[in-house]
């Protein structure tokens, strides 16, 4: 009589069974493990999340003031049409270095805006207004805090991954696994003890038999 466990047949032994026992505390031991390493995770994402609501916060006040001495620009200097020249020498695009940041074993990307890739004043410094010149370094700023906020919430995303496998590989411990060990170490725990018993029933009816033929002998 054999039982599966594991994909593997066995045996309802003593030996087994110790080992079992052994098995079951690991497991235990790595949940507790796991459990905190899923509570860690859940404070690293408190904490991003209120580091994101203050990075997009400031990004969106920079972007506003930003704009404002754009607009203040645009008044001062007669119109679009005169800034068309300064809009138009601008790039469409520019160079953010990628990096990485560790959380708790968790791998997050970083972006860093790399700002000798900003454009110079493409006309002299006479041309340009200092609202424009004040409009320009907070667009520069605004860049940088974006970029923040993109690498906070792509951090966010990386955890909440993590913490979903967690959660996974919890959920399989509780339900599947450590219920198995827990119900194979009963099985073979009654099987034994049945032998016991049965041991027990032999020994004390050889007994018994013993006892009969002794008397008997001690008659004749």
């Amino acid at each position: 009589m054999s039982l599966m466990f594991g994909g593997q047949r066995v045996l309802p032994t003593k030996i087994n069974l110790i080992r079992l026992r052994r098995e079951l505390a690991t497991m235990k031991r790595i949940r507790k493990v796991i459990e905190e390493k899923r509570d860690v995770i859940l404070l690293y994402i408190r904490q991003l999340a209120v580091e994101y609501k203050k990075a997009y916060e400031e990004a969106a006040k920079q972007l506003m003031d930003a704009y404002q001495d754009f607009f203040r620009a645009l008044v001062s200097s007669g119109g679009l049409e005169n800034m068309r020249p300064i809009i138009e020498a601008i790039p469409s695009s520019l160079e953010i270095v990628q990096g990485t940041r560790i959380l708790f074993a968790v791998k997050a990307p970083t972006f860093e805006l790399v700002k000798e890739s900003m454009p110079g004043a493409p006309v002299t410094a006479t041309r340009l207004t200092p609202d424009l010149l004040r409009a320009r370094d907070r667009l520069v700023s605004v860049l940088s805090s974006f970029l923040k906020v993109v690498g906070t919430e792509a951090a966010i995303r990386r955890l909440l991954q993590e913490l979903k496998d967690t959660q996974r590989l919890l959920n399989a411990l509780d339900y599947s696994i450590i219920p198995g060990y827990e119900q194979s170490i009963k099985y073979i725990k009654l099987v034994l003890d049945d032998r016991m018993r049965e041991e027990v029933i032999r020994l004390k009816t050889m007994k018994r038999r013993l006892a009969r033929m002794r008397g008997a002998e001690g008659l004749a």
